[in-house]
């Protein structure tokens, strides 16, 4: 029996040790993980408008006008530079216009020439010295030369292209000494006193929203300044062969900060509805896992007791950095967005901003 202490002390030893273990072990795991949130449906804090689906677009002018010569010519002057200011009426491309211009003289001349002829003729028709058919002959020879030289005069005017409306010069397609067709763009005006967001929205969203309703337009190059818009037009039909129609947000621009061009998010938030087929949360991609069988889950915190726990969610659509959660998500849940990765169920956290 003296033989067998040590071995019973040496278990005794291993056991105390592993116990040891097992304690420092759940120590660690007892320490918090400092973890961010994002309560849901809650204001980011930099916008006005709650976390809900946002779409992405583009911006255009509300109008666009490419100018173009109805004679062809030479290019003689383009007095204007991209990016500059030009109002209704300013002279903006001209070509030469020596051939129209000596065509007309020569048909004014002849319209000239017809004229007197017929005046002639007139003054010895009305003292009955020739027959009526000879006044009426010189009448219409002179009628058609005049008209003639009408045509050749518009010709002449057409060698200089004028602003249609007040706008910015968005492209200039020529420069002087480049030969202009009729019908070829030379210059491109833009009205950006109004501005539109131009948005592609999935086939089975488009039919809840309606033309008039409110919009929020964020532009991140403009540190994401904000602006109020509204819905002014609904595609009826999809492009080309996919299933997306488009909206098109009008914004006031008086300023004209906002350029052709910016991408830009659009949130909707007075349109969506509990019975929509939209989500009324949307939550960042990379927040949202995935178990071993496929089932979403995403950590939220449960403040009472200030720990982890693990939520399973139905997901939708994908929104650019973002996922619709369709179920499993309340307003007002506090979502974990940082930290998620070293998470368990019930592991302790620390809310950190």
């Amino acid at each position: 029996m003296k033989k067998k202490i040590p071995y019973l002390v040496l278990l005794i030893a291993v056991f105390t040790s592993l116990m040891g273990c097992g304690e420092k072990e759940e120590t660690r795991e007892a320490t918090p993980v400092n973890v961010k949130i994002l309560e849901v449906g809650k204001n980011d804090g930099n916008s006005q408008q709650s976390r809900k689906i946002s779409y992405s677009g583009t911006i255009k002018a509300s109008k666009t006008v490419k100018l173009s010569f109805q004679v062809s010519g030479t290019v003689k002057q383009i007095p204007v530079e991209m990016g500059s200011f030009v109002k209704k009426g300013d002279l903006v491309a001209a070509i030469d216009a020596t051939t129209y211009q000596n065509q007309y003289e020569a048909k004014q001349a002849q319209a000239n020439l017809a004229k007197e002829n017929f005046e002639r003729i007139n003054e010895v028709y009305q003292k009955g010295s020739i027959a009526e058919i000879r006044m009426i002959e010189a009448r219409s020879n002179y009628e058609q030369a005049q008209s003639s030289a009408n045509a050749a005069y518009q010709n002449v005017k057409h060698t200089k292209l004028f602003a249609p409306i007040d706008g910015y010069v968005g492209d200039k397609m020529m420069e002087a000494g480049d030969v202009a067709n009729p019908g070829q763009p030379v210059v491109e005006l833009l009205d950006i006193h109004t501005v539109k967001a131009i948005v592609p929205v999935p086939d089975d969203e488009i039919n809840t929203y309606k033309t008039g309703g409110k919009a929020l337009v964020k532009i991140d190059v403009l540190q994401k300044e904000e602006f109020n818009g509204r819905i002014s037009e609904i595609s009826v039909q999809s492009n080309r062969e996919n299933p997306i129609y488009t909206l098109k947000i009008s914004i006031d621009n008086p300023q004209q900060k906002i350029k052709p061009g910016m991408s830009c998010k659009v949130f909707l938030p007075n349109n969506t509805k509990e019975n929509s087929k939209i989500s009324a949360f949307a939550v960042p991609v990379e927040s949202v896992s995935v178990t071993e069988e496929g089932r979403n889950f995403v950590y939220v915190v449960d403040t009472t007791e200030n720990k982890a726990k693990k939520r399973f969610v139905e997901t939708g659509k994908l929104y650019n950095n973002e996922i619709a959660i369709t179920s499993g998500l309340d307003l007002g849940d506090k979502l974990i967005v940082s930290g998620y990765h070293k998470l368990t169920h019930n592991t302790s956290v620390k809310i950190v901003q």
